[in-house]
Formats: C-alpha cells, structure tokens, sequence
C-alpha cells in the first residue's frame, strides 16, 4: 500500500527539515514502544525501566495511543516544534469538534475507557490531566534520554542538510528511509496499511526526524492539518547501546531530598497546585505538606507564588535538573 504526497512547486519551496525531534512526536511514539517489543537492542533497556517506572498519569496515556493503527492527531500539534510548552498549550486548546471527531475514529478500533467521553465533549478537568500526563511522560522518559537522542540525530540532520544544500531535495529522499520513492511531483511512502494521497497545495512539508519512530516514517491522518512526515534516524548497529540504562534517578534524588520530600518534589512537577492539592497528591498532612514545600522553596528547586489568601507552587529549571539529572 502506498501513501502518496503530491507536490507543487511552492511546497518544494516550503519544505524544510526540523534541526530537532518535536517532544510531542517522541512522547507518541515513545508510547508506541513502550507497548511493543521491538529493536530490543535499542530500546530493550529503556523500556524496560520506563514500563517499571509508569505513573498513573502516564498509564491513561496508553488508552489514546495504540502501538498499531490510529492515533488522535491532536497528541501531536504543529506547535510543539517550537517546544514542549507551546505543544502542550495548542493540545489544551484543541477544538472541541476535532476532540470529539477523532476520539470517535479511534473508538472505532479500541475500547476507550469512560474518561475519554469526557474528553471529548471538553471538560476542562479530563483536558487539564492529559496535559500533566504528557508533561510527566516527556520529563520521566524523554528528557533523560535526550542527550543519547541528540547523539544519533545531530549527524543525521547534518548529513542531510548538506544534501539538500549540494544535491537537492530529490537527492534526500534515499537518506530518509527506504520505504520513500520520489517521482516528481510525488513523494511515495511504502506503508502495510495506508492507500491514500495527500495534496500539500501549496503548504510544504515539515520533515521531522525521530528516535522513537523505528519503523515506517509517520504522517496525520487529517488532510487539512500542517503536513508533517515523521521519519526514522537510522540507529547505528555498532552502538546498541545508544539509549542506556542510566541510574536509577527515582531512587537517587530520593537519597538526597528523603522520600517523601522527593514525592513532594515530583508531585509539583507535574503541574503547578495549592498546598492542599500537594498534600492530597502525595498523601501526606496539610502542615507536612506546607513544611516540605518550604524547604523545597528555600533551596530553589520550587517557585511559591502568592495569590490572595492562598499560595501556588510550581517546579522551577533547578528542580526540573535534579529530577532529570541533565541540565534544562
């Protein structure tokens, strides 16, 4: 089956290639492999400490991301290559008939859980959640691999914008991956399951490299979205180990703050709350609560804000390096 994206003379002109991974694309697919066994030798390690280590947040992800078939295009909007904030924003404001439109399509494949109903008619509160849960995956799972992730990637990007620079476009195609054939005016993907065309009509194409995409090169589904092709970097298979399993960071930084307070920390992370809802996040008292967002305030790894009668802590840079344990 093949996927064909027909081409103008302007898209040739607005086509560009993305320097970076988007963080929205990594989550999906990321997700994608957490649920698969695939290219063990890559990712074996980390998936298997990222399926040890899931959240509750992060596991109601998996209800939207099916490791085969359709996902919602909304998970990965056209802002998030400006950076994960500006993506997860633009997933908050999806409209609500683009919700309820694409929670449809994929109930038509998966048991959606009763949550998703609500959901897709926009309430606020189910909304608000999916975004801590994107944010929570992408901070515990992407993040501390995206120094290995950039490794691959930098000399891929490179190579190919020195293509296009020397050769042209046409020339790029074989680098991308091998399911892709040009003929002008059509790029061809090779895919098991798609047989269909889409007209950029004067739009581009955004070409986005990823280290999570491991086998066919991904595309939304809705036509009148900003085109993107998502597209595997090639892992070299002398570096099995491109994505490593690195120390355990859970257990580090609870070494160092104690384990409730590291709780507190991690909680806070995953969106910015009172400290009555810190301390129904974590379980523990209203006082415990307030005396441990004190101290993590105190030291700079959290931001309190006073709003009237009432305060609002927020993860700041420093706390977010040492959940992480690479500097933002």
């Amino acid at each position: 089956m093949v996927f064909r994206i027909h081409f103008e003379c302007t898209d040739l002109a607005r086509t560009t290639i993305a320097q970076r991974p988007d963080p929205l694309w990594e989550v999906l697919l990321g997700l994608h492999v957490l649920q698969g066994d695939e290219e063990p030798e890559v990712y074996g390690p980390w998936r298997e400490r990222a399926r040890s280590r899931l959240s509750a947040l992060e596991h109601e992800l998996l209800a939207l991301t099916p490791p085969v078939g359709y996902s919602p295009d909304f998970l990965t909007p056209r802002a998030a290559g400006e950076g994960l904030d500006a993506g997860l924003a633009a997933v908050a404001a999806t409209p609500s008939g683009q919700l309820m439109s694409e929670l449809r399509r994929l109930s038509d494949s998966v048991r959606l859980p009763a949550w998703t109903r609500r959901l897709a008619t926009g309430d606020t509160k189910v909304m608000t959640r999916l975004v801590h849960g994107l944010r929570s995956f992408h901070r515990t799972k992407i993040a501390p691999q995206m120094p290995m992730i950039a490794t691959a990637i930098q000399p891929t990007v490179a190579r190919h914008n020195d293509t296009v620079a020397s050769d042209g476009f046409e020339s790029l195609i074989p680098q991308l991956h091998q399911s892709l054939r040009w003929s002008a005016p059509v790029l061809s993907v090779d895919t098991p399951h798609i047989e269909r065309d889409l007209h950029l009509n004067g739009r581009g194409l955004r070409l986005v490299p990823s280290f999570f995409c491991w086998k066919y090169p991904m595309m939304l589904l809705d036509p009148s979205l900003p085109p993107v092709l998502v597209y595997p970097v090639r892992h070299d298979p002398g570096q099995p180990a491109v994505v490593v399993r690195r120390p355990d960071r859970d257990r580090a930084v609870a070494d160092l703050l104690g384990k409730t307070r590291a709780l507190v920390l991690r909680s806070i992370s995953v969106g910015a709350c009172s400290t009555s809802e810190l301390a129904a996040r974590v379980g523990i008292s209203l006082a415990s609560a307030s005396e441990h967002a004190r101290v993590l305030h105190d030291t700079g790894l959290v931001t309190t804000h006073r709003i009237g009668s009432s305060v609002r802590h927020s993860l700041n840079p420093v706390g977010a390096d040492v959940l992480s344990g690479i500097r933002t």
